[in-house]
């Protein structure tokens, strides 16, 4: 009797993460119309993640509304800086992105490899061209399918009746109380519309094409300004009407808080039946938001990568060195300021490096570029150490020329 007074009245103190995740996916991203009318564990844990999403208030100020960000409800706090970005012709460089640019990249690590280049291995990068084919409006409210909680509602309706089957009034109370919560939580949530925006393109300005880098892995973005803005600057937010609607959210809070408490005071005093009944309806609602929290980061990157960006084509490429991935960038990208971009990819400043990117850029002008013909003239004064260097960094070349030839007729 001892193990279930003390687990039934310290359950609104455990399994927080879970049932916030939960929420997040099925009332943030999900919209689910049906309320969450059922016992929940965790209650204190997503009373102070709602107040969380109440404290971010006015995250997304340029647009009508009050907003805050969905990410202070989620099981993980994203990572404050995404990957690094550089737009190959307009020469905006960002030194961190988004949540959305990283889930392009976490969803490009996850690709099969179309081509490995030959030649030498020391640091090998990974570059995944991902075809923007379709450009998100300025403002969009995407949502997602997700299964709503009839299994644990059932539960909870079920045990209720066995506890008043039973005649313990307590713990009925108790789980009614946490059905009453659990709902109204779920009903202010639903209030919030989840809005991705993107800045408005520039009419005249320049193809947005470009390069995320993280580490080892490099994403290349082809498409429109709009498209690949909405990877690099696009975000989410909670909008609400008002303040008032947002507000609610605090009540909400306020109330998972008090149910937390009640039910740590209340519950041991029903009986033994009913607290059986009562860890049954948490039980089952565990169960259920663990399902849910598995989902979650699925749940958003679905929302991106099929409803935002409709699914991109995507092709990926190893190659064996930091020079050989830069020349094959050079290649799918095309900029006009080749030798430039090479400086910012590689900064090293000795002749032998200043001398091949020289080269590089020079012939990656012409039709059919090769690098496997002998030292080029800037090379005349080298000695045998810089000459040998020489012909291996014009081999990591000519390994990128050979890889990109070969895959040219998919670009």
């Amino acid at each position: 009797m001892d193990i279930p007074l003390v687990t039934a009245a310290f359950s609104g103190f455990v399994g927080g993460d879970d049932a916030a995740s939960a929420h997040m996916t099925s009332y943030v991203y999900g919209r689910r119309s049906v309320p969450s009318l059922y016992n929940s564990p965790g209650v204190y844990e997503v009373g102070k993640r709602l107040r969380n999403v109440v404290g971010s208030r006015s995250w997304d100020g340029l647009h009508g509304g009050i907003s805050a960000s969905p990410n202070a409800l989620a099981q993980t706090t994203p990572t404050p800086g995404g990957p690094k970005f550089v737009a190959s012709f307009s020469g905006t460089t960002m030194q961190t992105t988004g949540e959305i640019a990283q889930i392009v990249v976490d969803h490009c690590k996850t690709q099969h490899i179309d081509a490995v280049a030959e030649g030498r291995v020391t640091t090998p990068f990974a570059v995944t061209i991902a075809d923007l084919h379709h450009a998100p409006a300025t403002e969009a409210h995407p949502t997602l399918k997700v299964a709503a909680p009839f299994l644990p509602i059932l539960a909870s309706i079920g045990a209720s009746a066995g506890c008043a089957f039973v005649g313990d009034w307590t713990t009925f109370s108790m789980i009614v109380l946490g059905m009453v919560c659990n709902a109204a939580t779920s009903s202010v949530l639903r209030a919030g519309d989840l809005t991705f925006t993107r800045p408005a393109s520039t009419p005249g300005a320049p193809s947005g094409d470009g390069f995320l880098e993280a580490g080892n892995e490099i994403v290349v973005l082809k498409g429109s300004e709009g498209a690949i803005a909405s990877v690099t600057r696009g975000h989410f937010s909670l909008r609400f009407k008002n303040d008032k609607a947002l507000n609610r959210l605090g009540v909400a809070a306020t109330m998972s808080t008090l149910q937390c408490l009640a039910q740590l005071v209340v519950v041991p005093q029903g009986s033994f039946i009913g607290q059986l009944c009562f860890l049954f309806t948490v039980a089952i609602a565990f169960l259920y938001h663990s399902h849910m929290a598995a989902a979650e980061k699925k749940a958003k990157a679905k929302v991106v990568l099929e409803d935002l960006l409709e699914t991109p084509a995507t092709r990926r490429y190893s190659l064996g060195t930091r020079a050989a991935m830069a020349v094959f960038l050079m290649q799918v990208l095309k900029p006009a300021n080749i030798e430039e971009q090479l400086a910012a990819l590689i900064p090293n400043n000795t002749r032998v490096w200043s001398a091949w990117r020289q080269t590089v850029a020079r012939r990656l002008q012409e039709e059919k570029p090769t690098f496997d013909a002998g030292l080029p003239q800037e090379a005349a004064s080298f000695n045998v150490e810089e000459s040998t260097l020489m012909h291996t960094l014009l081999g990591d070349a000519q390994a990128a020329v050979n890889v990109y030839a070969a895959a040219r007729a998919r670009f």
